[in-house]
C-alpha cells in the first residue's frame, strides 16, 4: 500500500514541476515577446530594421548560448514557423478563390 502512496506522491509532484515549469517557460516567452516587440517597434520608428536584423541574427544567438543544440532549435522553431506562416496564406488564397468561384460563404 506504501508503493502507490508513494507512487502517487512521486506523480503529483512530477505534475506540479511540469506546471511550474510551463509557467516559468510562459512567463520568459511573455517577457522575450514583450521586449523583442519594443526592439522592433523602435527599429521601425527610426528606420532602422537593418541594424535591428543584424544585432538579431542566428549567429549571434548560437554563439552566445555556446551550446550544441542551439543552432538546430534555432532552425527547427524557423522552420515551424515558416511552414505555419505558407499554410496559413494557402489557406487565405484558397478560401478566397472559393469566395470568387461562389464555392464558398461570402
Amino acid at each position: 500500500m506504501s508503493q502507490i502512496v508513494s507512487a502517487q506522491a512521486a506523480a503529483t509532484t512530477s505534475q506540479r514541476a511540469d506546471r511550474a515549469d510551463n509557467a516559468t517557460r510562459d512567463q520568459f516567452h511573455a517577457r522575450y515577446v514583450e521586449g523583442i516587440d519594443a526592439l522592433v517597434n523602435d527599429a521601425a520608428g527610426h528606420g532602422a530594421s537593418q541594424i535591428l536584423a543584424d544585432a538579431l541574427t542566428l549567429a549571434r544567438m548560437i554563439v552566445a548560448f555556446d551550446r550544441p543544440f542551439v543552432p538546430g532549435d534555432i532552425l527547427r522553431r524557423l522552420g515551424e514557423h515558416v511552414c505555419t506562416m505558407v499554410e496559413r496564406n494557402y489557406a487565405r488564397e484558397e478560401a478566397t478563390k472559393e469566395k470568387e468561384e461562389g464555392r464558398a460563404p461570402h
